[in-house]
């Protein structure tokens, strides 16, 4: 090992001497001892060519892979492997929950705009109608229509009769 002091197990496993895990602590544990050796057994070297393992030899498993088997049991080995997916779901739902939410804002602004303009158009329409409620209750505009479209004249001044009503 480059720079670390190792340490060899009874078993003849090396772990470095930093490690807070005792050696065979899986195995102890569960009452197994381990029986592969340290290093496969190999054939004979030809040379030009790495070793090859005999046939039937046991090669150990990387240290990387030893916590999945060794120090967890299932359910905690099921759920080291298990935060991935749930981390995924869980951002796909917020990153949905957001689109969604700026896609109600974003429709809710067009729906506002919509009927400000709708407004703007109805306050144009009433103006016009209080205008043209005015001027048909002007008197010029009552005498005009009269005299041109109903064909009316304006009286003499001598033939005007004055009536009394009871009050």
């Amino acid at each position: 090992m480059t720079g670390r002091s190792a340490i060899t197990s009874p078993a003849g496993r090396v772990r470095s001497a930093g490690s807070s895990r005792p050696p065979d602590a899986g195995q102890r544990r569960r009452g197994r001892a381990e029986t592969a050796p340290s290093r496969p057994a190999t054939t004979k070297s030809r040379p030009g060519l790495s070793p090859r393992p005999a046939v039937g030899s046991i090669r150990p498993r990387p240290a990387a892979l030893e916590w999945q088997e060794s120090s967890l049991p299932l359910l905690g080995r099921l759920r080291a492997a298990g935060w991935l997916p749930t981390a995924l779901l869980a951002v796909s739902v917020v990153a949905l929950v957001y689109l969604l939410e700026t896609s109600g804002v974003a429709t809710t602004g067009y729906d506002i705009q919509r009927l400000q303009a709708e407004r703007a158009d109805w306050q144009l329409r009433n103006e016009q109608l209080r205008l043209e409620l005015a001027k048909r209750r002007s008197l010029t505009w009552v005498e005009s229509e009269a005299t041109s479209r109903l064909g009316m004249q304006r009286p003499d001044s001598g033939s005007l009769t004055y009536l009394r009503t009871p009050r």
